[in-house]
């Protein structure tokens, strides 16, 4: 009798869809957010990072932290019930999951794995994208799914908050149409409802994320709240790009770095999924975003230019921007940040400030000179100043 109820309740949905209706308003509304932004003949949703990096993300997540063993609660649910289990991040990104083998790899060849984004805007109509719009339970069976390739799936999902109302994530149930059961949805919600209530303290009260620091002038130097952090010249590269040229397709970012060089996009993937890595999982993606305050002394140089504190900005300048680096973004950025420091240093630049650049650019006769000619209430200044006119001159 239950096959008969459900196959009874595909076919209606179908019968509805089929007739441009939808069987309620929410499912309606949802596939109206879908329509022009989701092909329904998607076969995979995106997987956007390496499902590795996933699990490291997983590590940290407050849901894996609550303390009541969700992984074991939700993989137990899925095998008793022929079901696949997942948690999300509070973007619809799968971190985890787990269950039969069957399911699984029924699971994997749509993209239902560690690194799959199930948002609506990745993949239409389905429970998790839906748990994480409307911040409430979500249930969505057969044909009410947008995208053809998960009509013969049946999901529960729950949204998991903190008290103050944010979204973490959601924990999925998802089996076969043919076998759905109102005990996974209680299952499910379950298993939320006790999340919730062992949060770990960081998530119920967050504490301010820490500040990337990028020192791109002279020496490049990165660190992480008071942690230093050794990077790779490319490492430092990408993490440079995105702070200085904003955020980006991986094509742009690939172009912003790499130029012309026949590198790979799994390449550029993979060294942007270790840099995420290594930032505790502060790189967006779609596009890719810094995720956490940002001070770029480039950026702080230039707002003391326009506001006309040139020496304050001249003694920010330790030397070229990432002088050793061939990136395209960086050799625009080295060249603006020079002629901007430079005009300004012409215009208004003190003799100590004209020196100090030119530590940097030894050989600028029209910074040198300027310095000569410029009054200053120091004579050792102004025999430094000369001196170091006649060593351009004979250089």
């Amino acid at each position: 009798m239950a096959k008969v109820a459900l196959r009874n309740r595909r076919q209606s949905i179908e019968l509805a869809r089929a007739g441009g209706n939808a069987p309620d308003p929410i499912i309606g509304a949802s596939w109206v957010r879908s329509s022009g932004v989701v092909e329904t003949s998607r076969t995979v949703v995106p997987v956007d990072i390496d499902p590795v990096d996933a699990l490291t993300e997983w590590e940290e997540s407050p849901i894996r932290r609550s303390g009541v063993s969700p992984e074991k609660k939700l993989a137990w649910a899925a095998e008793a019930g022929g079901l696949v289990a997942a948690v999300t991040n509070e973007t619809g990104r799968i971190l985890w999951s787990s269950g039969g083998r069957q399911m699984r790899r029924r699971a994997e060849q749509v993209g239902f794995m560690p690194g799959g984004c199930w948002d609506e805007a990745s993949a239409g109509t389905n429970a998790l994208g839906l748990a994480l719009h409307t911040g409430e339970p979500a249930t969505v069976f057969s044909a009410e799914h947008w995208i053809d390739a998960v009509h013969d799936w049946v999901c529960w999902s729950v949204p998991i908050h903190t008290p103050d109302g944010r979204i973490l994530g959601v924990i999925d149930l998802s089996g076969r149409w043919d076998t759905a059961s109102p005990m996974a949805a209680l299952a499910v919600e379950t298993i939320g409802r006790l999340i919730e209530e062992h949060l770990p303290l960081d998530a119920v009260c967050p504490s301010p994320p820490p500040q990337l620091e990028l020192r791109l002038l002279g020496h490049a130097e990165v660190a992480l709240g008071n942690r230093r952090l050794r990077l790779t010249p490319r490492q430092v590269e990408l993490l440079a790009a995105l702070a200085l040229e904003g955020p980006a397709t991986l094509d742009e970012l690939r172009d912003r770095v790499y130029g012309d060089r026949p590198v790979a996009l799994a390449t550029a993937k993979a060294e942007v999924s270790h840099l995420r890595r290594l930032l505790g999982g502060a790189i967006g993606s779609r596009p890719y975003c810094l995720t956490l305050p940002v001070n770029v002394d480039v950026l702080n140089l230039r707002k003391m230019l326009e506001a006309g504190n040139v020496g304050a900005a001249v003694s920010l300048y330790a030397g070229q921007l990432l002088p050793e680096s061939e990136a395209p973004f960086a050799i625009d950025n080295r060249h603006l940040i020079d002629a901007l420091l430079r005009q300004s240093l012409l215009h208004s630049g003190s003799t100590s400030d004209l020196l100090r650049y030119a530590e940097v650019h030894r050989y600028d006769l029209a910074v040198l000179e300027k310095a000569v000619a410029q009054p200053t209430p120091s004579i050792a200044l102004h025999h430094e100043a000369f001196a170091r006119l006649e060593r351009a001159h004979r250089g």
